[in-house]
């Protein structure tokens, strides 16, 4: 199981280290499980991280999809590393809890995607 403390942290050092560090982290091309993960929850710009005692493992949770595959573990496992990805771009921060939200730049970016998405299925 991931610790969510070690994410809230990275969220945070993210959000708060500075410009550079985000822009030159920004420059890199989103991979395809973090832009699911931002068009999914450009909505409301919620994310959940959830484990329970009868799975293993952790996965996160967006505008009710549950990112996750009782049959296969690796699922679960790369939204995870997207979402922490993503963390590290400064486009989540840590609410409380369980819960993380896009900030300005990322329900920017999760807005510009959904968009570009819904044209393109027009």
């Amino acid at each position: 199981m991931i610790d969510i403390g070690t994410l809230v942290k990275l969220c945070e050092s993210a959000v708060t280290g500075g410009t550079k560090v985000i822009e030159a982290y920004k420059k890199k091309k989103l991979s395809p499980d973090e832009k699911e993960l931002l068009i999914t929850a450009s909505q409301r710009g919620e994310f959940f991280l959830l484990s329970v005692d009868q799975l293993p493992g952790t996965w996160v949770r967006a505008n009710g999809k549950n990112f996750l595959d009782q049959d296969d573990p690796a699922y679960a496992a790369k939204f995870l590393g997207a979402f922490r990805s993503l963390c590290e771009r400064g486009y989540i921060v840590h609410e409380g809890g369980k819960l993380f939200m896009l900030t300005g730049s990322g329900f920017d970016k999760a807005r510009e995607l959904a968009k570009h998405v819904k044209e393109q299925s027009s």
